[in-house]
């Protein structure tokens, strides 16, 4: 039956990205998980942050693995096996007979649904136009998690860590029955011929300078956006909001932050990259300061609200940058595994800086992450084809 839809119809992406979403719920729902792991299983808070980026961390393992082999392996194969992991493991992960075990399956959960994640972007690649489809996959990201903040906090003192565990099993398990759409998305025999020293020139390409960098940013990008999403939910709580209230906040704020990526298609590139990538990182930089000096319910309302609608704008241009360095999409498929691996640490370094401190220091260290992820874009810009390298100053 999914084998006769056509693969770039809205039905075929909205599945792939209702799977590729819920592939990657140790991300898209950072927040509810760390609160689960603190109130119903209770742990400490900085433990709870461990769990998140040891979780986070099997998934950017498996990314890369995947990135280097989806010419090779079969995506329906990789899709079913990583579903199929999935449920396992979050099967297991409902019984926690030590902590160290307890981690050890977070990682193979990640791991699972690090392969579905990759499956799903590589399918989309596969389309003879794949604005569309990313446009689709890009805007349930928003949406779904939108979604599930709306309606889980409300539930989650009476459901506990069981019953959310429950819910994305279930889930898993449903979009078991829609691999077979995967053998819409095969790679044509002259792309699958001459894949021999590939590779090679692929880390050529990846060891270029400006590549490098770019990599480099999206990494510490993605690590300063994960270290304040880790503990959203918490720091909602010691600004007086109760934990459905603070559900209620992140959902609106993912909502609103479709108009971020609208925003993009609007700008596009008249000004360049660049300029549009400082100005969202800047947005970003006001929103945790707004954190920082006023803790009260208005204040995390409007810092969080900016920030998601910022984080919506300014994602696309790193993309941007790095498809304009290779126009093959190496440098770009490269980037989401860096970008992976800055989620994994992301909740880490918070973790380290909450025992040093307490919120504010969490606060702080994302803004120098922010910071830190522009020095290297702008190298990068100064590389850029004369069309897109638009001056900074």
């Amino acid at each position: 039956m999914f084998r006769s839809l056509d693969p770039n119809g809205a039905t075929s992406l909205c599945l792939l990205s209702t799977m590729g979403t819920v592939a990657l719920s140790s991300l898209m729902l950072l927040p509810l998980l760390v609160g689960a792991y603190v109130d119903h299983l209770g742990y400490a808070e900085d433990t709870a942050g461990w769990i998140s980026s040891i979780n986070l961390a099997g998934v950017t393992v498996m990314t890369l693995i995947v990135s280097l082999k989806t010419r090779h392996w079969p995506l329906e194969r990789i899709a079913g096996f990583g579903l199929a992991g999935m449920v396992v493991f979050d099967l297991l992960s409902l019984f926690q007979p030590s902590l160290v075990i307890f981690c050890g399956l977070r990682f193979l959960s990640g791991m699972a649904g690090g392969a579905v994640g990759a499956a799903v972007v590589a399918a989309i690649a596969r389309l003879p136009s794949s604005d569309k489809g990313y446009g689709i996959y890009i805007g349930f990201q928003f949406l779904l998690p939108a979604l599930a903040f709306f309606l889980l906090p409300g539930i989650l003192p009476d459901i506990g860590y069981t019953g959310l565990m429950l819910i994305l099993i279930a889930l898993e398990g449903a979009l078991l029955l829609f691999v077979p759409l995967y053998t819409n998305y095969r790679v044509d025999d002259k792309t699958q011929q001459n894949t021999t020293d590939q590779a090679q020139v692929e880390w050529r390409l990846l060891l270029q300078a400006a590549a490098f960098f770019s990599l480099l940013g999206l990494c510490l990008y993605g690590a300063a956006n994960a270290a304040i999403y880790a503990y959203a939910d918490r720091i909602g709580l010691s600004a007086g909001l109760s934990l459905e209230a603070t559900g209620n906040a992140l959902s609106l704020a993912s909502a609103i932050s479709v108009i971020g990526a609208l925003l993009v298609v609007w700008l596009q590139d008249k000004f360049g990259h660049m300029k549009p990538m400082g100005m969202g990182i800047l947005a970003q930089i006001v929103a945790m300061l707004i954190l920082i000096y006023s803790p009260t319910v208005t204040g995390y309302w409007i810092g969080f609200t900016i920030w998601s609608v910022a984080w919506a704008f300014t994602w696309p241009y790193f993309l941007s940058m790095q498809a304009d360095l290779d126009s093959t999409g190496t440098v770009v498929v490269a980037g989401q595994f860096t970008n992976l691996l800055g989620n994994s640490a992301g909740p880490a370094m918070a973790a380290f800086a909450l025992a040093g401190g307490g919120y504010d220091y969490v606060i702080w260290l994302t803004i120098a992450l922010f910071v830190c992820s522009l020095v290297p874009m702008y190298f990068v810009n100064r590389h850029l084809p004369e069309k897109h390298s638009v001056p900074t100053s």
